[in-house]
């Protein structure tokens, strides 16, 4: 009796946190430029006192004034003379193409505040305008409270777009913040790039730890895009690996390897990414380049956890020694890996060395023999251990039995595992389960 299973895909991936700089994108994008205040009139109404009114103005395609509206007010008193300096000032329209001189103008709106002081002066500022004093002034909510209402007019300004994303990001509100850049697209500002490829680091952090692995790898690609860093990167590829396209997880974070010893970033930080890409060899089942860069891992940071994926390389190694049916080398292996893996994955390695101690009894005489079975009941044992109720485990465990002489307790873990695995659905465990039940049960 022979139980080989292969390993689930090993998806665990870790950050290298890192500065993040910023990186060209050329694209097709046809640009938004919002209508701009050419001059403000003077009111010929009063003002009734200290306030700040936001005022939103509708243009044609002209720069006409065809409407407007307060969308905010902190004195109702005042908004008569906004109203009435907002209609009378003269604004240049909004143009959408791809550059500043191909630009068509079209209709937009204008949305600008006006502050009243208490003498009754009046100072003007549009929207984004506002939006970025209130950013250099780190009044993050207060961009966003200013912005939100002004883009649901314009959802096509780029930049207020890209100011909102800022501003959200700061907020620690990523989800957020990645939704408007995404709108904002090549609108994004150069100096802001790394801002926005952090919010989207953050996004594809979550989705990894939910093994949301398409959205993970959809915004680890627009991070990248916006930053190709060392630790995005790194952070790409993990997003492979669990989404499975393990050769371009190799291609991707062989790149943050490179990158990261020619930026010269922390021995600790080289390390993890040389975990990573041993990672995705194991899963690619290259052994050998996992193996090699594990001890290039070990050799940058001693203390660098590599106990998992060395579990999947002694995995990979156990198969190779299988396969040349050197069932001693393959059980010592699968022993390794299973010391080196946790759950269900430590549990099917052990599984795997206790069925080829089984087989390795069956060619001994009974003296030694009995021996081997023990080897091959302790690796059960383990495997329960690590996974209770395994079925694969509690087969060998009965199939162990049952060459011992013990039948009841043979029967009680097939019988145990028959069930397990037909709850599961697994039939092909059921079957050869179900087989060696009946041989047993027919000796009595």
């Amino acid at each position: 009796m022979q139980f080989i299973r292969s390993l689930a895909v090993l998806t665990a991936v870790t950050f290298v946190a890192g500065m993040l700089t910023t990186a060209s994108a050329d694209e097709a994008y046809q640009y938004y430029f919002p209508p701009k205040l050419v001059s403000r009139a003077s009111t010929t109404v009063p003002a009734q006192g200290k306030g700040k009114v936001v005022v939103q103005v509708m243009l044609d395609a002209k720069g006409k004034v065809v409407g407007a509206r307060v969308i905010g007010s902190t004195n109702k008193g005042d908004d008569a003379a906004a109203l009435d300096t907002a209609r009378r000032s003269t604004y240049a329209p909004a143009r959408r193409g791809p550059s500043e001189q191909k630009a068509k103008a079209e209709k937009g709106f204008y949305d600008f505040t006006l502050i009243f002081e208490a003498s009754g002066g009046v100072a003007t500022r549009g929207a984004v305008d506002e939006a970025i004093v209130d950013i250099n002034k780190n009044e993050y909510a207060a961009a966003r409270d200013m912005l939100s209402p002004y883009l649901q007019q314009n959802p096509a300004d780029g930049k207020a777009q890209a100011l909102l994303g800022i501003a959200q990001y700061y907020l620690k509100d990523y989800g957020a913040a990645t939704a408007a850049f995404d709108q904002a697209g090549a609108a994004i500002p150069a100096s802001y790039k790394g801002v926005a490829a952090d919010a989207y680091a953050h996004v594809t952090q979550a989705s990894l730890a939910k093994s949301n692995w398409h959205a993970a790898l959809t915004t680890a690609k627009r991070a990248v895009a916006l930053a190709p860093t060392p630790a995005l990167y790194n952070l790409l590829g993990g997003a492979e690996i669990g989404s499975g396209e393990f050769k371009a997880a190799i291609g991707d974070i062989s790149r943050a390897r490179d990158a990261a010893a020619t930026a010269k970033m922390a021995a600790g930080d080289r390390a993890t990414i040389d975990v990573n890409l041993a990672r995705a060899y194991a899963n690619a089942g290259d052994g050998d380049n996992a193996k090699k860069y594990l001890d290039e891992a070990k050799g940058l940071d001693p203390n660098v956890d590599t106990v998992g994926v060395l579990g999947a390389v002694y995995l990979i190694q156990a198969r190779v020694k299988l396969d040349a049916k050197d069932y001693a080398g393959a059980a010592g292996l699968y022993e390794q890996a299973g010391a080196g893996l946790s759950g269900k994955n430590a549990a099917t390695a052990y599984t795997n060395a206790a069925f080829q101690f089984l087989t390795i009894a069956r060619g001994q005489d009974a003296k030694t023999a009995s021996a081997t079975y023990d080897l091959a009941m302790a690796d059960a044992n383990k495997a329960l251990a690590a996974q209770p109720k395994f079925a694969a485990a509690l087969y060998a465990q009965g199939a162990v039995y049952a060459n011992q002489g013990k039948k009841d307790e043979a029967i009680s873990a097939l019988k145990q595992a028959d069930a397990i695995a037909a709850a599961e659905g697994d039939t092909s465990l059921a079957s050869s389960v179900e087989a060696t039940l009946k041989q047993v049960q027919g000796g009595s």
